[in-house]
């Protein structure tokens, strides 16, 4: 992957299209975990699932695969069919789709195991390491602002993640990976995946910061392309763990996954990609945190998981780091006319 690949001749990033795009994107990908879990409980606030837990995995497959029908009848709708043949797929492409095949996988599962707090935030540590890779591979500059920015997003992940909690008792520091909660007996483990996930999403992220001159229909074929085998091969694996047996589903489950594959797949992944191509490695670290701030109000109006204080300052403190690029971006630089 030469340094070619990462530059662009004659393409322009629009900053404010990049900032609409991704949150909107965030948002609908806030609500992933909600939607996966109605899909695939026997009762929406129950414990039972309609199969094994790797059951997640599955409707991450199916909600790449619906991504990728969309961009398929996008090609022929929009007339793409003769760019698409003429445009060089390059490694960079495959790897990002099947990267964020991967982490959607794990973290579907691990929003299962865990609170949807625990899941999104520990996938969002993957910004962070995407924004380093892109300072040593890309030298992409990263101001003062950025630096501090980052660091508010960074600190707000470790108390959200309950790496740093705070109590009567003071700060305590610290991550149990066998810890296990009321509701939530196999924490420990999803909290793991969900680290996992963060670290193949800091990939996808990285890796889709190239060949930005692509078109976004035509990338998002070949990007859900290799999502779709990505998931697929989790999800294989994980049946060795925990096998599907029979899955009995009804029409709410049904319904529920459908509305995961439309919302969560073409609607957000195809933004996402969008916002990747007209947005810096660390302007899209920053307000990508939006998705743990949705993702987070879920959790806590829908399923009641308690909002500890730790929890509270770690999301006060991923709003603060995720505004000032957003609006940065939206307002119109200083001396330039509108």
């Amino acid at each position: 992957m030469g340094h070619a690949e990462g530059v662009s001749a004659g393409f322009q990033m629009d900053q404010r299209k990049g900032v609409i795009a991704l949150l909107l994107s965030t948002t609908g990908m806030g609500l992933a975990g909600c939607l996966t879990r109605a899909a695939t409980r026997t009762d929406f606030f129950g414990t039972e699932y309609v199969a094994g837990e790797s059951i997640g995995a599955f409707m991450t497959l199916g909600r790449m695969v619906c991504g990728l029908l969309t961009f398929v009848v996008l090609i022929f709708a929009c007339r793409r069919e003769r760019l698409f043949r003429a445009t060089r797929v390059t490694p960079s492409i495959i790897l990002g789709g099947l990267c964020i095949g991967v982490a959607l996988s794990l973290y579907m599962v691990a929003a299962l195991l865990t609170t949807l707090a625990d899941a999104v935030f520990l996938i969002y540590t993957g910004p962070l390491f995407c924004t380093l890779l892109a300072r040593v591979f890309r030298h992409e500059r990263i101001d003062v602002a950025q630096w501090i920015c980052l660091l508010f997003v960074f600190a707000g992940m470790l108390f959200t993640a309950g790496i740093v909690s705070v109590s009567e008792r003071g700060v305590a520091f610290g991550f149990d990976l066998a810890s296990s909660e009321p509701g939530y007996p196999k924490k420990g483990l999803g909290d793991l995946l969900g680290l996992l996930s963060g670290v193949f999403y800091g990939l996808s992220l990285f890796f889709n910061g190239y060949r930005k001159d692509c078109d976004s229909v035509v990338r998002g074929v070949w990007n859900f392309g290799a999502a779709s085998v990505g998931a697929l091969c989790v999800a294989v694996a994980m049946t060795f763990f925990w096998p599907l047996g029979t899955v009995d589903m009804t029409a709410a489950n049904w319904g529920f996954a459908g509305a995961l594959w439309l919302v969560c797949g073409p609607f957000a992944l195809g933004l996402l990609l969008v916002a990747g191509r007209n947005l810096p490695a660390v302007e899209y670290s920053t307000i990508a945190y939006w998705e743990c701030v949705v993702s987070l109000l879920v959790g806590a109006l829908v399923y009641q998981e308690p909002l500890s204080a730790s929890t509270c300052i770690g999301g006060a403190f991923i709003v603060a780091g995720g505004i000032l690029p957003a609006l940065r971006s939206l307002l119109p630089a200083k001396g330039t006319r509108t």
